[in-house]
């Protein structure tokens, strides 16, 4: 009996977050409000509150799946024995830069969790489903630097702020990007620029050719 309970609720949760999705991408998350996605569900305004406390909360929720799949993705790549160590670590910043620029409206959930007060308007289920996602990603970030350094190609950085600073990194060339399009600034794509920043901070961090032969 619980369990079914939970799975409606689970349907329910996902059948809102799909009406959401298809509203915020026509209307724009400004002009979307919980009753239009109320009636996009063919539910009442009242049954989305039981699920998500703010209009905030529905939008964040739908990073969700997003962080879920780049969870799964970047454990394929950690378990890929056909690429040399530095390449993962090459192929996990690939997918994520991939990801910003195929999933613009995800990116746009993910700039609005560093918005002042933004934690208020996020339920705990919601809130706890963001740390654990975006938690999740830094530690394959660490993982994959760590094991750079235990197989001799990199430094002895220290892998969990390398990894920090890695995904700073990340967020900031998403700020600049925008800046860029909204002002029409001069400047490589984002893309270009991303790929560029991180060939700048992985070449810091191998061993030159010198220390590999001794």
């Amino acid at each position: 009996q619980d369990v079914r309970k939970q799975q409606e609720r689970q349907a329910r949760r996902r059948r809102i977050q799909r009406a959401a999705r298809e509203v915020f991408a026509e209307k724009g998350y400004a002009k979307t409000s919980i009753e239009r996605v109320a009636r996009q569900a063919s539910l009442s305004v009242g049954a989305i509150y039981l699920y998500f406390r703010s209009k905030e909360d529905l939008y964040t929720s739908l990073l969700e799946e997003t962080l879920e799949g780049i969870d799964a993705e970047l454990t394929q790549i950690r378990d890929r024995r056909d690429l040399h160590t530095a390449d993962r670590l090459n192929a996990a910043w690939s997918h994520l830069c991939q990801w910003a620029v195929s999933d613009v409206e995800g990116t746009r959930i993910l700039r609005l969790l560093s918005s002042p007060n933004v934690r208020k308007q996020l339920s705990d289920d919601v809130a706890e489903a963001m740390s654990k996602g975006l938690n999740t990603i830094r530690d394959h970030l660490t993982g994959l630097v760590a094991a750079g350094v235990d197989n001799g190609v990199y430094r002895s950085v220290n892998a969990p702020e390398t990894a920090e600073l890695l995904w700073s990194l990340f967020l900031g060339l998403l700020q600049a990007n925008d800046a860029r399009i909204n002002l029409d600034l001069a400047g490589s794509s984002f893309t270009e620029t991303a790929r560029t920043a991180f060939a700048t901070v992985e070449g810091t961090m191998r061993l030159t050719a010198a220390k590999l032969a001794a």
